[in-house]
C-alpha cells in the first residue's frame, strides 16, 4: 500500500515538474525576444526565423519524431537502452542521405531555403544528432526521472539563450552569431547526449527501426501538416517580401505564444480530467465547467488584443510598430487552437484518430494555396488572416469528426462557435481602436480587468474543482 502511494506521489510529483519544465522552457524563449530584436536588425530577425521554419521541417522529415516511440517500445524491447541506441543512428542514416540528396542540387536547394549554403549545412549537422536529446528525455519521462529531465531541459535552453547573446554582441556578423549561438549549443549537448545514448546502447538494429517507421512514418503527414500550417507563412513571406516583414510577422507570432503557453499549461489541468468524466459518461459535468474554461481563455486572447501595441512594442521596440496589425489575427488563431485541440482530445479518447492526418494536410495546402494568391498582392498582413482560415478549417474538420466518436456531446457546439464568431467581431473592433488614442484601450482594459477578477471570485469553487481534476459534479452556483 505504502508502495503504491509513493509511486501516485512520483508521478503527481513528475507531471508538476514537467509541466513547470516545459512553462519555463518556453518561457525563456518568450522572454529572450526583447533582447534579440533589440540587438539584431529586422532583416537578421526575419532570416533567423526562416532558418528555424526550415530547421523544424528538417527534423520532421529526417527523424521522424521517433522518440515518440520510446513509450511503446518499453514494452516490446527488455534493452531499451539498446532501442534508443538503433533510433539515433537511424536518425542520422536518413539525415545524412538527405543531406547528400541537397549536395546535390545546391542552387535549386538555396533558392528553395531561401539561404546560403553554409546555413543549410549547419541545418543539416545539427539535424544529424538531433534526435539523442528528445530520446533521453522520453526515456526520462517514463521512469519518472524528472530531475533528470528538467535539469537537461532547463540547463539546455538557458545555455543556448546565453551563448546567444554573448555572440551576437560580440560578432559583426550578428545573425551567424544568433545562428551558431543557439543551434551551435544544442549540437554540442546533443552531440554529448548522443555519444552516452550510442555507448550505452551499443547496437544497431534494422528490425527496430523499421519497427519505428511503422509507427511514424503514418504520423509524418499529421506533424509535418501542422509544422507547415505553422511556419509556411514565414518561409512564403520572406519568398515573396523579404526578411523584414518575415521580422515584422515573427514577432506578432511570438506574441501570440501568451495565449498558446498558458492554453498548453491549463490543459494539463483539464484533459486528464474532461477524460475520466468521458469514462464516466458525466458529459454534462464538461459541458457546464467548459463554458467558464473557454470564456476564461477567450478573456486571456481579449487582454492580448487590447494591449497588443504595448506588448509589440516591449518585445520588438518601435522598429516593429507595424507588427501591431498582424498581432490580432494571429492571436484569434490560437483561439481556434485551442478549440479544436478539445475535439482532437475526444478523437484520440475514441482512437480514432486516422481522420486528423486528412484534416491537417488539408488545412496546411488550403493555408499555402492561399498564401501563394494573397502575400504577393496584399503583403505579410494577408498571411495572419491566411492562417486563421487554416485553424478554422481545421476546427470545422475536428469537430465533424469528433461528432463520430459520439463524444461531442460533451461540448456546447452552439457556444462554441456563437461565441467565437463573437470574439471575431470584437478582433475587428479591437483593430479600429489601434488607431484612436490608447487612453480608450486602457480604459476598456481597466473596466474588464475588474469585471474579469469579480467573475472569478465568483466561480472559484468551480475553478479550483477543475484544476485539482477531480470527479465531482460541476454546479451553476
Amino acid at each position: 500500500m505504502r508502495e503504491k502511494e509513493n509511486k501516485t506521489k512520483t508521478v503527481i510529483k513528475a507531471g508538476i515538474w514537467y509541466t513547470a519544465s516545459s512553462f519555463l522552457t518556453k518561457g525563456i524563449a518568450f522572454i529572450s525576444t526583447p533582447i534579440f530584436t533589440r540587438l539584431l536588425s529586422s532583416n537578421d530577425f526575419g532570416e533567423y526565423n526562416n532558418f528555424t521554419a526550415w530547421a523544424g521541417i528538417i527534423v520532421i522529415v529526417a527523424t521522424m519524431d521517433m522518440h515518440t516511440t520510446v513509450n511503446r517500445a518499453r514494452y516490446d524491447y527488455e534493452n531499451l537502452d539498446g532501442y534508443l541506441s538503433s533510433v539515433a543512428l537511424s536518425g542520422t542514416i536518413v539525415t545524412t542521405i538527405i543531406w547528400g540528396i541537397v549536395q546535390l542540387f545546391p542552387t535549386f536547394f538555396c533558392k528553395l531555403f531561401s539561404m546560403e549554403m553554409p546555413y543549410i549545412n549547419l541545418l543539416f549537422i545539427t539535424t544529424m544528432v538531433s534526435p539523442a536529446l528528445t530520446l533521453l528525455q522520453a526515456k526520462n519521462r517514463i521512469h519518472y526521472k524528472y530531475k533528470t529531465y528538467v535539469a537537461l531541459s532547463l540547463g539546455s535552453v538557458f545555455l543556448s539563450t546565453a551563448v546567444s547573446v554573448t555572440l551576437v554582441l560580440l560578432m559583426k556578423d550578428k545573425l551567424t552569431g544568433r545562428i551558431i549561438g543557439h543551434y551551435g549549443t544544442v549540437f554540442v549537448i546533443d552531440l554529448l547526449v548522443y555519444i552516452y545514448i550510442i555507448y550505452k546502447g551499443r547496437q544497431f538494429k534494422w528490425s527496430e527501426f523499421k519497427y519505428a517507421l511503422l509507427i511514424c512514418i503514418p504520423m509524418i503527414p499529421h506533424l509535418l501538416s501542422k509544422y507547415v500550417l505553422n511556419q509556411s507563412d514565414r518561409i512564403m513571406i520572406k519568398q515573396f517580401c523579404g526578411a523584414s516583414d518575415t521580422a515584422y510577422y515573427s514577432l506578432a507570432y511570438t506574441c501570440a505564444m501568451i495565449p498558446i503557453m498558458l492554453a498548453q499549461a491549463t490543459n494539463i489541468a483539464w484533459s486528464p480530467w474532461s477524460s475520466e468524466q468521458i469514462h464516466l459518461g458525466r458529459y454534462e459535468n464538461i459541458r457546464k465547467a467548459s463554458y467558464y474554461y473557454i470564456l476564461l481563455f477567450y478573456a486571456i486572447v481579449f487582454g492580448v488584443f487590447l494591449l497588443g501595441p504595448e506588448i509589440v512594442f516591449v518585445l520588438g521596440g518601435k522598429k516593429y510598430t507595424q507588427a501591431i496589425y498582424v498581432l490580432p489575427p494571429v492571436v484569434m488563431g490560437a483561439a481556434f487552437q485551442f478549440l479544436y485541440n478539445l475535439y482532437v482530445a475526444l478523437e484520440q479518447f475514441a482512437k480514432k484518430t486516422v481522420g486528423m492526418a486528412l484534416a491537417t494536410v488539408a488545412a496546411a495546402i488550403i493555408n499555402i494555396v492561399l498564401n501563394w494568391l494573397l502575400i504577393p498582392r496584399y503583403g505579410y498582413i494577408a498571411a495572419a488572416y491566411t492562417t486563421l482560415v487554416g485553424y478554422a478549417c481545421l476546427l470545422i474538420s475536428h469537430f465533424f469528426l469528433a461528432k463520430r466518436t459520439g463524444y461531442a456531446e460533451a461540448y456546447d457546439e452552439k457556444f462554441i462557435f456563437i461565441s467565437l464568431a463573437a470574439l471575431f467581431c470584437v478582433m475587428l473592433v479591437v483593430l479600429r481602436l489601434y488607431s484612436l488614442p490608447s487612453v480608450i484601450r486602457y480604459l476598456i482594459a481597466t473596466a474588464f480587468v475588474v469585471f474579469l477578477c469579480g467573475f472569478v471570485y465568483k466561480k472559484r469553487d468551480i475553478l479550483a474543482r477543475i484544476n485539482k481534476g477531480k470527479d465531482s459534479s460541476v454546479s451553476d452556483g
